[in-house]
């Protein structure tokens, strides 16, 4: 029973990463709109220099289609049908199949091939840099499908 308890405790540390991962690829200011968060406060979450209250950590947690034992514990969901409901598990499919459509064209057009094993660490450090907020522009997945092959 004590090891659950440890499992479900709120996990400050980890709390800015995965408010960054729920914010996914909107901008801070339109998320935080969307949330009825100030901008400066939000901000401040993302810091970890300020956690929002119960009330805000539901919103935060509805608007970005997450589940708010994931966001406040980092614990992942258990189940199919808590992934379904928690947006995949929290991965963008949309901001996902644009990183992996970007890659590919970039290997194209450079005439490259990468193992899947390589072509994957490259999708998953785009996709992570993208879910930070960045804007997920042409020249910068040119140059790091460069440095990748």
């Amino acid at each position: 029973m004590m090891s659950l308890m440890t499992d479900t405790r709120w996990d400050g540390a980890g709390f800015p990463a995965r408010l960054a991962t729920a914010k996914g690829p909107l901008s801070t200011n339109a998320f935080a709109k969307k949330c009825g968060i100030s901008e400066s406060v939000f901000r401040k979450y993302l810091a970890g220099e300020s956690v929002p209250g119960a009330d805000k950590l539901v919103d935060i947690a509805r608007e970005a289609g997450v589940s708010l034992d994931w966001l406040a514990t980092g614990r992942a969901p258990t189940g199919v049908a808590q992934a379904a409901n928690d947006g995949a598990a929290g991965i963008d499919v949309a901001l996902l199949e644009t990183v992996i459509d970007a890659v590919e064209a970039g290997l194209e057009q450079i005439g490259a091939t990468l193992p899947p094993a390589r072509k994957a660490k490259l999708v998953a450090s785009l996709y992570g840099i993208y879910q930070l907020g960045d804007d997920a522009r042409r020249a910068p997945v040119m140059e790091l499908v460069r440095l990748a092959v």
